[in-house]
């Protein structure tokens, strides 16, 4: 008998541990830890491109690196009964992500933020569906996750957007990001699974978020009038009644920065048979840039696979390409689509390609181990400081998980 496809949620959703279970109120504890022994061709995570090296690192780097498939995390989650007779709950989520190697808070803009993967309060019920204030997934990284990756729960629903967290293989998820990356400080999201289908509305309050003078900066959202300075998201999905196939597409809109940003998708996922799940989708972004450089528009899709054969191996393979056009750049390098872009001076057009895969032994339902690959290729004017001044790429990682 094949294994529950299901299986893979793990990678997100731990069932962890509680400490308060009561009649009303549960809270409990929950974690993860990723170990990831990887080899990268052009450097690594420390390589340092300078003049000594031409602005080239090509010697290949082999060592613990940053979790591939998922970021160290702990976390507390719970629920408290409001009013039993619409099963009305308030529910909350903490959770703290690390790097295994160093025990530091997760890299970039979050460090050194406790809470830097959620920070939320919110009300649930049958009625109201999920309505969460605070810091918390980007809508469009919830409503994509479906068929974006290939390591996804297949329907759609409240969970929080599952994916990988190695920056070559998860590019696609910056389609779905925001200046504070791919989660909203200061935001409301509103979910609602209703039969078959799933509504969602997010927005991003205007304001200071994440104040890192340390990191040589801000991020900082503009106030203004009117929409200024906001992230406002829709997103509407549909699960099949056989469970044999799913749906969903969002939109997005930003204004940072007073150039609009917009991103569009649509994708779903399909399974011919038990033992295999097919996956696929489109990204179109229209990045607003200054009048001297005109605006960006992006082309990006997707399609991956999941095989489930019996036993306690499974296997993904995914591939994904990126066409940017007239994409702003700072410091050599293309910009991702949600950053500021009122700096710009110069654009330019490329692609970026990447085929990506892995394998899993799971021993049990706590515990399991990967190998993990990557092959990535940037063309044209596309330029990412994660190829260390090559143009071609290619990893591989070998890693073990454990859930509580």
């Amino acid at each position: 008998m094949a294994p529950s496809p299901d299986r893979v949620r793990l990678s997100e959703t731990p069932s962890g541990y509680r400490f308060i279970n009561t009649e009303t109120t549960n809270i409990g504890i929950y974690g993860l830890l990723d170990l990831t022994i990887g080899s990268s061709s052009t450097g690594g995570p420390n390589a340092n491109p300078n003049a000594a090296t031409g602005g080239v690192t090509n010697k290949r780097w082999t060592g613990l690196d940053v979790s591939w498939m998922n970021g160290n995390r702990w976390g507390i989650q719970g629920s408290h009964v409001l009013d039993k007779e619409t099963a009305t709950n308030l529910v909350i989520k903490l959770e703290s992500e690390f790097e295994l190697p160093t025990g530091n808070f997760d890299g970039g803009y979050t460090a050194p933020v406790l809470f830097n993967r959620d920070a939320w309060i919110g009300l649930q019920s049958p009625t109201l569906g999920l309505l969460t204030f605070g810091r918390q997934d980007s809508l469009g990284r919830d409503v994509n996750m479906i068929w974006a990756n290939p390591f996804s729960t297949d329907k759609n629903g409240y969970s929080e957007g599952g994916w990988m967290n190695n920056q070559v293989m998860y590019q696609l998820m910056e389609y779905s990001g925001s200046p504070t990356g791919n989660r909203w400080d200061s935001s409301v999201v509103w979910k609602k699974v209703s039969g078959n289908w799933m509504a969602s509305l997010g927005y991003q309050f205007a304001g200071l978020q994440n104040t890192q003078p340390s990191n040589g900066g801000t991020d900082v959202v503009d106030t203004g009038k009117g929409l200024k300075g906001t992230q406002q998201a829709v997103g509407i999905g549909y699960n099949s009644t056989d469970n044999i196939w799913h749906a969903s597409a969002s939109a997005t809109h930003a204004n940072y920065d007073g150039y609009g940003k917009k991103v569009f998708s649509l994708g779903g996922n399909f399974r011919p048979i038990h033992e295999l799940r097919l996956n696929g989708g489109v990204y179109r972004a229209d990045i607003g840039q200054p009048i001297a450089v005109g605006n960006r528009k992006d082309l990006a899709w997707t399609l991956s696979a999941q095989i489930y054969p019996a036993g306690k191996f499974d296997y993904a393979l995914a591939y994904y390409h990126i066409s940017a056009t007239n994409a702003g750049n700072a410091g050599g390098n293309t910009l991702q689509p949600f950053d500021l872009t009122a700096n710009i001076a110069s654009a330019a057009s490329g692609k970026w390609d990447t085929f990506y895969g892995a394998a899993f032994y799971r021993w049990d339902s706590q515990t399991d181990f990967y190998l993990a690959w990557d092959t990535s290729r940037v063309s044209g004017g596309y330029n990412s400081g994660y190829f260390n001044g090559n143009r071609n790429i290619n990893q591989v990682g070998l890693g073990a998980r454990y859930f509580f």
